[in-house]
């Protein structure tokens, strides 16, 4: 769907359009509700529940004013979604019950688009006191040569990494950094699976390149839900 052609439905709009109310929209059921609830608690919203069928209509209801987040159940409408939608979206897996959101990871490639796409979201987050860390993993393209030396020049690298990265776009410092070597896909998802209540991915709406792998695997088999920012909302 072409994303200047959307504009909201009246008849999808939140029941009461109170001005500045912030709204959470999801789709009615109990995991994808309970998640949304601990989201909206976060980001100080209110959740707004709707049983839409089609892709188009939940494409309208979240361009609707005051939504800041979507939620709904990991599957093929979701990546329909996610992928046309301006507004980020959560895809919580089937059967999910935590409601709560104490941890979040935040995956970086190294790049200045997906840094200042979740800038905002990992602000958010920190300001309400959840925990962030942030991940980047090399692969053997990119790891440095001196991986496996001194650890000085791991620190000097790692140092440089925050400062281009994480301290521009993250309020305080930045949060802490992990770095992990290997297959970036299948980090994200076994650090997920133990240190995680939710991974926070920017990207490019556009399934190219390296980066698509980790959202591929992400909506497939991720333990936990997963928020996809658009790097275009930057």
């Amino acid at each position: 769907m072409n994303r200047e052609a959307l504009s909201p439905n009246p008849a999808l709009l939140p029941t009461d359009d109170r001005a500045g109310t912030r709204y959470v929209l999801c789709r009615r059921g109990a995991a994808v509700e309970g998640f949304a609830g601990a989201l909206a608690a976060t980001a100080g919203a209110e959740v707004r529940s709707r049983a839409l069928d089609s892709t188009g209509d939940w494409l309208r209801a979240l361009v609707a004013p005051g939504v800041v987040f979507g939620v709904l159940e990991r599957g093929a409408q979701a990546w329909q979604i996610a992928g046309d939608s301006p507004t980020p979206i959560v895809a919580v897996p089937a059967g999910f019950r935590r409601t709560a959101i104490d941890r979040v990871l935040v995956p970086l490639d190294g790049t200045v688009e997906v840094a200042a796409a979740v800038a905002r979201t990992v602000r958010m987050f920190r300001s309400a006191g959840v925990e962030v860390q942030v991940l980047h993993v090399f692969d053997r393209r990119t790891v440095p040569a001196y991986w496996d030396q001194a650890a000085h020049e791991r620190s000097a690298w790692q140092d440089e990494f925050l400062s281009r990265y994480c301290t521009p776009y993250f309020d305080g410092g930045g949060p802490p950094l992990m770095l992990r070597s290997g297959v970036p896909a299948e980090s994200v998802l076994e650090i997920a699976g133990r240190e995680a209540d939710l991974v926070i991915l920017g990207w490019s709406q556009q399934l190219l390149h390296g980066h698509a792998k980790i959202i591929r695997r992400a909506m497939t088999d991720l333990a936990v839900p997963v928020m996809l920012i658009p790097s275009a909302l930057t």
